[in-house]
């Protein structure tokens, strides 16, 4: 994966997430809803095809996450 599949820092701010930390890397194939309520932390990357959805409450995120699709 190339560093042009990943969220620019003004892609990750259009998003609109509650809030996130330094060194996060979301592809843009992540789908991602009610981003509102989603937080991530610091040293965060989201690959290819990973689905995050956030209901009435937070979902958060910690710090040196890798999430993978599958």
């Amino acid at each position: 994966m190339n560093n042009t599949s990943f969220c620019s820092g003004s892609e990750l701010r259009k998003i609109g997430f509650k809030s996130y930390g330094r060194g996060v890397k979301i592809s843009k194939k992540t789908s991602i809803y009610n981003p509102a309520h989603i937080i991530i932390g610091n040293n965060v990357r989201i690959d290819d095809y990973v689905i995050i959805t956030a209901g009435n409450e937070d979902v958060m995120i910690g710090n040196n996450v890798h999430i993978a699709a599958f």
